[in-house]
């Protein structure tokens, strides 16, 4: 039992220091290639919602069109 508790405390303590507001946050997304390819990947997926966005048109017209 006392084992817990020592485990739970040292478990919150670890958690609670973690949580720093002070220290300067750098976004990952903000350095060198992976900003490059996490573009990329934007642009990947509005040209995939373009995509989607035409089929659904071509299916209701399709659906107008058979009824």
């Amino acid at each position: 039992m006392k084992l817990l508790i020592r485990v739970a405390a040292i478990l919150m303590l670890v958690s609670i220091s973690g949580c720093d507001k002070g220290g300067k946050q750098v976004k990952a997304a903000d350095v060198g290639p992976l900003k490059t390819q996490l573009e990329t990947l934007e642009q990947a997926k509005q040209v995939e919602q373009q995509i989607q966005d035409a089929a659904e048109q071509q299916r209701q017209k399709i659906e107008a069109g058979t009824q």
